[in-house]
């Protein structure tokens, strides 16, 4: 397993998921990148090697693909906007050139899951494009057509889960009665590691989907039955595809270049109906659509989340995997084990360093609407994991550098408050990072709601933290 392999695409949902598992495996790991910063805060960045280059510059990659024996196509362009087709085909056009020209051994593509005889919109008929161009040249190519991808993350997944939370009726337009084969995104990894040691998949094309086949309606409406929704549909024809983009630009993380694509791409079934796969990987069972929701909604807690989305900047805030996430970072002129004893002592007797009054008068509210209120703390002097800290429970901590609470609250949803400390230079930068996972209309309402009210206390707070260790350096 001494290979080296480049995946392309690293920054995307897929290509981030593949390199743990390629790097579990034993393969050596270059990634492909045109911004080396965006790979910030990846877990696995100190154990790949990191090439610099642009698919639409081909001579920046000769040496990406130095001694390479594989390549992971994983990239598509429809964040830059309209004409993005053309730029995906010329993207092509340089990677297969420059991949002969360096004696790459494979290509492994993942495209779309559609057929071109039938209507299909100008993504999937890009996607298709791209694989046509990768196989044109003289690098062996295994092309996997996907349905949509389910997993906490994926862009497919993500659009179901704030639409369907979101909305009681999904209203939208009748190409969502069009079906699909949604395929659990462990699937798809599972095929694109199984490329790598089967050869004779090799020039093969490969129509991968789960075990069910339901509309692109109806991926919503089981979403909400598993997530003890009531929600219903409402197909109408007139409705543009623009429009519907733009809602889901606001109401998503997805961004509306992107969304715009996605659902024109819903014009035609995207259903396997060649089915070669299961044949040449016989050991993978793709699972049904509930147990990739399942699996997909298991991923929600700020532990599963990668600090990718950190930034350094004094206030950043994100919709992201089913959170709502408020970062704010100070620097502190003191050490992170000074910083971290300010804030592992807060809550119970101590009182919260910032309008104290307004967090009893929530425990307050709670205790009303049955929940456990203001407990104090199950220590004054140190935290252990499952400690109670008023209204919060320690879910997680690492004295010196980490002490994350989650809140015990009535609330249509979840609540996180962390707490990191990291030194710089002589300092201390101190990270505050809310997260909260709505769960349902009322979840999104109530956070909106309480946002000025949030706004408010997380600022103060953070700077009442740096005011209180540096009085206690002072002493």
């Amino acid at each position: 397993m001494e290979k080296l392999i480049l995946v392309t695409g690293a920054t995307g949902y897929i290509g981030n998921c593949l390199i743990p598992c390629l790097l579990e495996k034993g393969y050596r790991v270059r990634v492909l990148v045109r911004e080396p910063e965006r790979l910030r805060g990846r877990a696995w960045l100190s154990q790949v090697e990191v090439a610099q280059g642009d698919l639409l510059e081909a001579n920046s990659l000769a040496s990406a693909l130095e001694h390479v024996a594989a390549a992971f196509y994983l990239v598509h362009n429809m964040s830059s906007g309209r004409h993005y087709e053309a730029r995906e085909t010329e993207s092509a056009h340089n990677f297969a050139t420059m991949a002969a020209a360096t004696g790459l051994e494979q290509i492994i593509y993942l495209g779309g899951l559609a057929h071109p005889e039938e209507k299909i919109g100008a993504h999937m008929r890009s996607r298709l494009k791209t694989g046509e161009i990768l196989r044109s040249g003289r690098v062996p190519v295994t092309e996997f057509r996907s349905s949509l991808i389910i997993g906490s993350g994926s862009i497919s997944f993500e659009m179901i889960r704030y639409l369907t939370e979101q909305f009681p009726l999904l209203i939208g337009p009748r190409d969502l009665k069009n079906l699909a084969q949604p395929i659990a995104a462990q699937d798809v990894l599972a095929y694109l590691l199984a490329a790598l040691e089967i050869p004779a998949c090799r020039g093969g094309i490969y129509e991968i989907g789960g075990s069910d086949i339901m509309s692109y309606a109806e991926t919503m409406l089981a979403y909400a039955r598993l997530r003890g929704l009531r929600r219903g549909a409402l197909l109408l024809p007139w409705i543009p595809a623009d429009l519907m983009a733009f809602f889901v630009g606001r109401l998503t993380p997805i961004p509306q270049r992107i969304a715009r694509p996605l659902i024109g791409g819903m014009c035609g079934s995207s259903i396997v109906r060649i089915s070669v796969a299961d044949k040449v990987f016989p050991d993978i069972h793709p699972q049904t659509y509930r147990n990739s929701i399942l699996l997909a909604l298991e991923q929600l807690s700020p532990s599963r989340l990668e600090p990718a989305w950190r930034n350094g900047a004094p206030l950043h805030r994100i919709r992201m995997e089913g959170f709502f996430i408020e970062n704010r970072e100070i620097m502190i002129e003191a050490r992170p084990e000074a910083v971290y004893r300010v804030v592992s002592g807060m809550g119970g007797k101590n009182g919260w360093l910032y309008l104290n009054w307004l967090w009893h008068l929530r425990g307050l509210l709670d205790r009303l609407a049955g929940g456990p209120g203001m407990r104090g703390r199950s220590s004054e002097m140190t935290l252990s994991e499952n400690d109670v800290v008023d209204y919060y429970r320690v879910e997680a901590l690492e004295p010196g550098r980490i002490l994350r609470l989650k809140a015990e609250l009535k609330t249509p949803g979840q609540g996180w408050m962390e707490w990191r400390t990291t030194p710089d230079g002589g300092g201390t930068v101190l990270s505050q990072t809310a997260f909260f996972a709505p769960r349902g209309m009322l979840g999104f309402v109530y956070w909106y709601l309480l946002w000025p009210v949030h706004e408010l206390v997380f600022a103060g707070l953070i700077r009442a933290i740096a005011r209180r260790v540096r009085k206690l350096k002072d002493l």
